[in-house]
């Protein structure tokens, strides 16, 4: 086992644990539990606070997820399969660092472990670095490649969304020794080989290593017309790049296949010559062993995805001996790299130069068409509901960004949980929502506009700002209005209601996996207007 799989305390790592806010559950300021319906079970769930887990607890990862290496004699080589980041070049780190998978700091950290060992890894991706579009996504999508080069990886294949981006503009800028790209089937300027390889052919410990990698049929088929950008059916590639794979007299042949595992097999059968086939897209998780794919000499694998786990083969030059495998958590057993620290610190100062408007994030209407008044405005009539908030997490929720290292509160991902007036998923403002602490600081933390609407024509309306009868008024207040439904909660067996969903916003499998509503809202319970 390498030493580097032994150890697993940081002090960046725990220092990182900052980021574990939005530990309590969402705060909806007017919900009231109904309890004249007579229905005791309802009442009885939210009578008591039960205990909370411990964001800050120092989890032991091998009790966690499991140990890895147990018993492999030192591999000759070691096949490393990663993809899927999806853009995660960290975990979110809401529910404490120490309870999520993933992060390039602590890949780099298992990468260069295994080298330093002498198990001579041999890195490939699968692809797809990203998954959504605009500016923030090509950055992402420009330093999660330039990662991998510096995680020395050998090859990468071509995501759906890597392709809709400008990776043009990316690979041009790489220097063709470094540059990992490899496909058979997608290619740059008519395959160009300075920013692409159609397959590749590594030597490490003994082994020689040959690759390749495609875009699946089905995936080829959401793309359309590209510019710049050329794409084969899978089969007619392959059919032309495996005898040359064949020709370099490899001891192991890779195929890498960004789609899944359903097309990845078919395409195995039809070129049985490959011992590992890789599929880039498919279950959250890698399967606990390899998977004998029927008909042929090859296994199937899946790496996952959000980068949460790499999957490792180690390969013996002792025909006698059966290559292991092993799917190993991207966990706090590995430390932080400062090389990908460092990383991220200019990622996060490049959006802050960048600020929201270059980023192109722009506002949109909120479905009501309301204007945003901000949390104070809310506690001047409210003032119980107040009290409860200002003892939650939420309540500081945009001072735990500021206070990180880097900052996060120019992250467009990250503001929109911790600020008031932002759609949650598609992390954009809502028009007169946060746009930054000096222009809006009425509008920082996660306030109680979040989950009853936007609130400035209700307060305009009380005040007498406006006209507004008392039906009108009336109207107002109970759009903002809120209400549990029986044995409300986001657990089997329990009622997904408007309340819960609307902390599920946030408090989803990324940046809250623990979240149980039933468990948290005694901790924030309130209830109308004094």
């Amino acid at each position: 086992m390498p030493e580097i799989c032994r150890s697993y305390s940081s002090a960046r790592v725990r220092g990182l644990m900052l980021l574990s806010m939005l530990a309590l559950s969402c705060f909806v300021i007017g919900v009231f539990v109904d309890a004249s319906s007579g229905d005791e079970a309802t009442e009885a769930v939210y009578s008591e606070k039960p205990s909370l887990p411990d964001k800050h607890a120092k989890v032991d990862p091998i009790e966690a997820n499991g140990r890895i290496f147990a018993d492999w004699p030192k591999p000759d080589a070691t096949l490393v399969f990663t993809g899927a980041q999806d853009g995660y070049l960290e975990p979110c780190g809401c529910a404490g660092l120490t309870n999520q998978k993933g992060g390039l700091k602590r890949r780099y950290t298992f990468l260069t472990g295994l080298e330093a060992e002498g198990w001579n890894p041999i890195a490939m991706d699968t692809g797809g670095q990203v998954k959504r579009f605009g500016q923030q996504s090509q950055i992402k999508l420009r330093r999660g490649l330039e990662a991998l080069v510096a995680m020395d990886y050998q090859g990468v294949a071509f995501g759906v969304k890597d392709l809709q981006m400008d990776l043009l503009g990316v690979l041009i800028n790489f220097d063709s020794e470094n540059n990992p790209m490899t496909s058979a089937n997608v290619g740059v300027f008519g395959f160009d080989d300075s920013f692409s390889q159609r397959y590749r052919v590594v030597e490490k410990g003994g082994l020689k290593i040959g690759f390749t990698s495609v875009l699946g049929k089905k995936q080829i088929a959401k793309l359309g017309q590209l510019s710049d950008i050329d794409l084969v059916d899978p089969e007619e590639a392959l059919q032309e790049v495996v005898p040359k794979l064949q020709a370099e007299g490899c001891d192991q042949l890779v195929l890498l296949v960004h789609d899944y595992p359903a097309e990845a097999t078919e395409l195995a059968k039809k070129f049985p010559v490959f011992d590992w086939v890789v599929a880039g897209l498919g279950s959250d998780v890698p399967a606990i062993n390899a998977r004998k794919i029927e008909g042929t000499s090859g296994h199937l694998l899946e790496v996952g995805h959000k980068g949460m786990y790499a999957v490792a083969i180690g390969l013996y030059s002792d025909g006698a001996k059966p290559f292991r495998y092993q799917s190993v958590p991207i966990d706090h057993r590995f430390e932080d790299a400062q090389e990908m620290q460092d990383m991220l610190v200019a990622y996060q100062n490049e959006l802050k130069t960048m600020t929201l408007k270059g980023l192109g994030v722009r506002a949109v209407a909120h479905p009501t068409g309301h204007e945003f008044a901000g949390s104070a405005v809310c506690g001047d009539c409210h003032t119980a509901a107040m009290e409860v908030f200002e003892s939650t997490p939420h309540s500081h929720a945009t001072k735990t960004l500021v206070d990180l290292d880097p900052p996060r509160h120019f992250d467009p991902e990250c503001l929109s949980c911790h600020v008031t007036g932002w759609s949650p998923q598609q992390y954009v403002p809502f028009n007169s929502g946060y746009a930054s602490l000096q222009t809006t600081p009425h509008l920082t933390d996660n306030g109680c506009e979040n989950c009853h609407g936007p609130a400035a024509k209700h307060v305009a309306a009380e005040n007498g700002d406006i006209d507004a009868n008392d039906a009108e008024i009336e109207a107002l207040r109970q759009e903002l209005h809120m209400e549990l439904v029986e044995n409300e909660g986001n657990k089997d067996g329990q009622n997904l209601g408007p309340v819960v969903n609307n902390c599920l916003l946030c408090h989803d499998e990324d940046n809250s996996p623990e979240f149980d509503f039933q468990r948290y809202w005694p901790h924030v319970e309130h209830h109308g207007k004094d």
